[in-house]
């Protein structure tokens, strides 16, 4: 019998969180082929999330492991954390803790996973009631992140079966600033996807805003590719040119003795280049920033120890 831990990052779910933790047991408890474990990762909860997983813990007839972050240190630490914690299972399985990623898929995940495929991984063939704004969003992300990696991530979510293989190749990464969805897709596994539709989030109110994404957007593009720091060279070049058919025709006219009319001329060209070396700036600048986070080796992630079930790896063995 294989053994399959579901990793479930959390983070002030106190609403929702016991009953969905249940709802989950409940499709997975059907499938009586494999052996499950539950390791849920508190990023940081300041409500009573913790307290409820742990009444789930005490109360579930499935082992459950709880590992809490010091602080919040966002969805990707704890989804490492989680998998770092999961290497002595045959597979791991990601997924949110509001019940937008369906639990009945995850039997068909595993028969997937059983023909060969070591990821499985659920796409998204409709957004739910995603707002317009933010739908727009996501669908221009995933058009600039193709552009700039040459991978296509359309649809695709954190709601994954990883096989141990696959778990031991993330986990060896050594970056500090990860793209969970894009370094899975970057490994390039053997991989099926599973099609399904949004259901509705059991949180009342998404953190995920237009400001959230557009910073996400950002972190991920520029911790996966150095491409834009080549539009800064393909936007000097082109600065360079117009400025010499610029200034060939200023010496052209003033040859002919015809009077310059520079005025326009310059404070257009002052405003182009300038506005084009502010942005070349600000791109270098985000990736000396990376460059700043990733010489420093500062831990993913930190364990808070007191309240965490998962002492070591070796305490996850069954």
């Amino acid at each position: 019998m294989k053994n399959i831990v579901i990793v479930i990052p959390t983070r002030n779910e106190a609403l929702s969180i016991e009953s969905n933790l249940q709802k989950i047991y409940q499709c997975v408890k059907k499938i009586d082929f494999v052996k499950f474990s539950f390791l849920i990762v508190d990023d940081g909860s300041d409500d009573r999330t913790i307290d409820l997983v742990s009444n789930f813990r005490h109360a579930a007839k499935i082992e459950v492991n709880l590992i809490c972050l010091r602080r919040h240190f966002g969805k990707e630490a704890a989804i490492l954390a989680g998998l770092e914690h999961s290497r002595n299972f045959d597979a791991a399985i990601v997924m949110d803790s509001d019940l937008q990623h369906p639990p009945k898929l995850i039997e068909d995940m595993i028969k997937q996973w059983q023909c060969g495929f070591l990821v499985v991984e659920g796409v998204k063939s409709s957004r739910g009631n995603e707002s317009l704004l933010k739908s727009i969003l996501v669908r221009y992300f995933y058009r600039a992140f193709k552009s700039f990696s040459g991978l296509s991530m359309e649809g695709e979510s954190d709601f994954k079966l990883l096989d141990s293989v696959v778990v031991d190749s993330y986990c060896e990464l050594t970056e500090t600033s990860r793209f969970f969805r894009g370094l899975i897709s970057w490994l390039n596994y053997p991989t099926k996807k599973i099609p399904f539709d949004v259901p509705e989030s059991t949180r009342p109110n998404s953190s995920w805003n237009a400001i959230n994404l557009f910073r996400y957007a950002i972190s991920s593009i520029t911790s996966f590719t150095s491409l834009p720091l080549q539009i800064v060279t393909l936007l000097g070049a082109i600065t360079f040119v117009l400025s010499v058919i610029a200034g060939g025709k200023a010496l052209f006219d003033k040859f002919l003795g015809n009077a310059v009319d520079g005025f326009t001329t310059v404070i257009l060209l002052i405003l182009i280049i300038g506005s084009i070396l502010m942005f070349s700036i600000g791109v270098i600048g985000i990736y000396i920033g990376k460059i700043y986070d990733e010489v420093k080796s500062r831990p993913k992630y930190l364990i808070n120890k007191d309240k965490n079930t998962v002492r070591n790896i070796e305490d996850m063995k069954l």
